[in-house]
């Protein structure tokens, strides 16, 4: 540090003192540049799962579907996500969409088991299946996405390159959530790139 070595007029080292808040100031600020500086996009991640011997293929981004729940509170909305996961056991490749269906909303007495979920796009339709239990039937031991809440019900379905494409490509994806007889339309609320 650089100090003229002027004393204030008491005598302290108030030059030094300056001195030292500011090389400390430029030290906080370079460190948040290079913070800032090495966020890097999303892009996909990929692991061995130590469980399966399968490596894992994450997507770098999700769709997030939501249904507004206003009746319930302000800002309450239940959610679907879903993420293309490739699992390569010993050259064997399946994709799937896996997910969850969740809420802002704390759903303990409901049963999302009992729930039927389909991604809908143009007329084709792809049903989610629910897994209680986890992604294990899938080949993947811990979950490929962060669980977005406690009460979340994991859900996956196979999908191809073409069919992932199709998905991404068509306006108007949305989800439907059948339950007790009743249809409930979850809309895109962030897709890949949003």
């Amino acid at each position: 540090m650089i100090s003229s070595g002027h004393r204030g007029t008491d005598g302290t080292g108030t030059c030094r003192s300056v001195s030292i808040a500011l090389a400390t100031g430029a030290l906080l600020a370079a460190i948040l540049m290079a913070g800032c500086a090495s966020e890097q996009q999303a892009g996909p991640r990929e692991y061995l799962d130590e469980r399966t011997a399968a490596t894992i293929t994450v997507a770098g981004e999700s769709m997030v579907f939501a249904c507004d729940r206003p009746e319930l509170g302000i800002n309450a909305r239940d959610y679907v996500t879903v993420t293309a996961v490739d699992v390569n056991t010993s050259g064997r490749h399946a994709t799937h969409l896996v997910g969850y269906a969740w809420s802002t909303l704390d759903k303990r007495a409901i049963q999302e088991g009992d729930s039927r979920y389909e991604i809908v796009a143009d007329d084709r339709t792809l049903p989610l299946q629910p897994m209680p239990d986890g992604f294990r039937a899938i080949g993947v031991n811990e979950p490929p996405i962060p669980v977005p809440s406690r009460g979340a019900l994991p859900l996956t379905a196979p999908i191809t390159h073409d069919q992932l494409q199709f998905l991404r490509d068509t306006p108007g994806v949305y989800v439907v959530r059948t339950r007790d007889g009743v249809t409930e339309r979850f809309e895109l609320w962030r897709g890949p790139g949003g």
